[in-house]
């Protein structure tokens, strides 16, 4: 397929869910000269990562390929669709965003890609599947065998629906070699697992690259929902927020601030149990608890520094406490902000429906993590004042 697909390469573009060349060999080098501590890297687990990063590749033609066939198909369309005033939702993990964005999708002036169609993001795919697959699997069907693939470690924590919109780092991480960085110990993970800043071999990427996989996915997305909508995308994705601002002027931005104490014990046991490598196993706890605390400090001061900011972008804050003792005023504060709208549509609840937020299966504190609280605390003193 290769002589194929540089044809069509050629032809439209370099299509953006296909990893680099330069960064391949970097996570070749990585998997034989990176040696992090509390465990050590087996032999196994290089060689497994090695065969990892040149699967990724050698499929390379495979998903550009595909990528391909929606320009081949679809590209008049996708170019003349305007993808006017999107709404982007970017908090950091453990938050509360997503359920923000279970309220906010069920609006019919938005247009969010789901996590299928993120993970899988073809036009002629989606078109293709409800006519085939989709007349013997149903939604529901779909949701429980994916349900059965999730510890339930992970579901208490985030249920995951596979036709509501989620996270989209997910999608970006996995067509590039990102989503390997945690495996590699925090060294390659504090730059390359970022959401906060693009490291400089990462920058275009992160930013240019990033920015052209949601333009794209944007006019899928709004070419298939079909109508006047607005476009919605969620995530952690605060590396590509300037530059997605540059390219969508009129944009909103949202953001919900969370103290980072409790955020960071979330996110390390979050990460945990998240399903493992089949031969790497889950992330060990020390990788985790010391890429994280960096990666999460720095992404902090990052978004404060961004939201508060004369940017001139559109940006609302939303406390994370507010949003969960006061529903309904902090949906009106959205609706107000980013709607230009005091009417909150009836779909949304005047209060959070229960769920029990404790008493998880696995929940390490941070003193059982290594983390020493006083220090992040004092460390982290005006981006805590913020959040107040």
């Amino acid at each position: 397929l290769w002589p194929i697909f540089w044809l069509g390469w050629l032809i439209w573009s370099r299509p953006p869910n296909v990893p680099f060349g330069k960064q391949v060999l970097r996570y070749l080098k990585h998997a034989w000269t990176v040696s992090p501590d509390n465990p050590k890297l087996s032999l196994i687990s290089r060689i497994w990562l090695t065969l990892s990063f040149l699967q990724v590749y050698v499929s390379s033609p495979l998903v550009g390929l595909a990528w391909l066939l929606d320009e081949l198909l679809y590209g008049r369309s996708l170019n003349e669709i305007a993808v006017k005033d999107p709404f982007f939702v970017i908090s950091a993990g453990r938050s509360g965003s997503t359920q923000i964005t279970r309220y906010l999708e069920q609006d019919e002036r938005l247009a969010a890609p789901n996590l299928l169609q993120a993970m899988f993001p073809y036009l002629w795919l989606w078109r293709l599947v409800p006519k085939t697959l989709g007349r013997f699997l149903t939604p529901d069907k779909v949701r429980e065998m994916i349900q059965t693939t999730m510890p339930a470690e992970l579901w208490e924590r985030h249920e995951a629906d596979p036709f509501g919109a989620d996270t989209f780092d997910g999608a970006f991480l996995s067509a590039h070699l990102n989503r390997f960085a945690l495996n590699l110990g925090p060294d390659v993970a504090k730059s390359d697992f970022n959401m906060g800043v693009a490291a400089p071999h990462d920058k275009y990427l992160k930013e240019e690259v990033f920015v052209q996989f949601v333009d794209r996915i944007a006019r899928k997305t709004l070419l298939q929902a079909g109508g006047d909508k607005r476009f919605y995308l969620k995530g952690h994705f605060l590396h590509g927020v300037q530059a997605l601002h540059e390219f969508y002027p009129y944009a909103n931005f949202l953001t919900v601030t969370r103290e980072p104490t409790s955020r960071l014990q979330s996110g390390i046991n979050y990460m945990r149990v998240n399903p493992p490598d089949p031969v790497l196993g889950p992330v060990p706890w020390a990788w985790l608890t010391e890429s994280l605390l960096y990666t999460e400090t720095s992404y902090s001061k990052r978004e404060q520094d961004w939201f508060t900011s004369e940017s001139g972008a559109k940006r609302t804050v939303i406390k994370f406490v507010d949003f969960v003792n006061d529903l309904e005023g902090t949906m009106k504060k959205i609706y107000i902000e980013c709607f230009d709208d005091d009417e909150v549509p009836a779909h949304i609840p005047k209060e959070h429906p229960p769920r029990e937020r404790k008493n998880y299966i696995v929940n390490r504190s941070l003193e059982k993590l290594g983390v020493d609280e006083a220090a992040l605390r004092d460390n982290m003193k005006d981006y805590i004042e913020w959040c107040r």
